[in-house]
């Protein structure tokens, strides 16, 4: 790693500097969070820390641009970075009975509808 003496820079190259560190980092957060995304799909089930080290899981309801909500297995739902989930390698089409699937709608076209406990709660 190459030292950079800092000491001998005035204060407006300390703030040039720092200016082009905290893009750097923000550069690579956003690689890190991208690569993490391409993993994660809606129905994924997930764990991640929750407050005081407690494991919480859940399924991935929405994927954003930074975040994916998670609705928990206690009816919370968690907006988390994507860097902070473990994937379970279940999905919610593999594990719940509650699937219909082959149904055709009106059009004739045939969907698969998760049903998701207390829908109305948010």
């Amino acid at each position: 790693m190459r030292l950079i003496e800092i000491d001998s820079l005035d204060e407006a190259a300390l703030v040039e500097l720092n200016a082009r560190i905290v893009e750097r980092l923000q550069l690579l957060h956003h690689q890190r969070t991208a690569a993490a995304l391409q993993d994660i799909r809606v129905g994924s089930g997930v764990t991640f820390e929750g407050p005081g080290g407690v494991t919480i899981r859940g399924v991935v309801i929405r994927r954003n641009k930074k975040t994916v909500t998670v609705h928990a297995d206690d009816e919370r739902q968690w907006n988390v970075s994507p860097t902070l989930l473990t994937l379970t390698g279940s999905h919610v089409l593999d594990t719940l009975d509650d699937v219909v699937t082959g149904k055709p709608d009106r059009t004739g076209a045939s969907d698969r509808i998760v049903a998701f406990p207390n829908p109305d709660r948010r």
